[in-house]
């Protein structure tokens, strides 16, 4: 598991990432739901990437505790506020880590639309 030293997200703002993930999630269970119903799903499918995307970086993100913006301005969100990285070894990992949430949720979200359309 991470250790403290690699979330630069506090506990509130996790919790806010991975609530609003399940949302996210939730709409776009529902979007996909709608567009089946419609028989749009062909023509519209892969629109259901976005949102399957945004909410895959949200549950990474509030669950690893990492935020990309704050990784690429080399800073840390922590319930008291925001402060920045000093050790340059440090904001890199924060960086790289934010970059492998970006794209595991952009994977993700191909992957699921993907998969919609192919039961479709």
């Amino acid at each position: 598991m991470l250790e403290c030293r690699q979330r630069n997200l506090g506990g509130r703002a996790s919790n806010q990432a991975l609530r609003f993930g399940v949302f996210l999630a939730g709409v776009a269970l529902a979007a996909f739901s709608l567009l089946n119903e419609l028989g749009r799903l062909r023509q519209l499918g892969w629109l259901m990437a976005v949102p399957v995307a945004g909410a895959a970086y949200l549950l990474i993100s509030g669950a690893l505790g990492i935020c990309v913006f704050n990784g690429m301005q080399g800073k840390r969100h922590d319930d008291h506020g925001r402060e920045a990285i000093w050790d340059p070894q440090h904001r890199a990992q924060m960086r790289n880590l934010a970059l492998i949430a970006v794209s595991a949720s952009i994977a993700i979200g191909v992957g699921f639309a993907a998969a919609f359309l192919v039961r479709s």
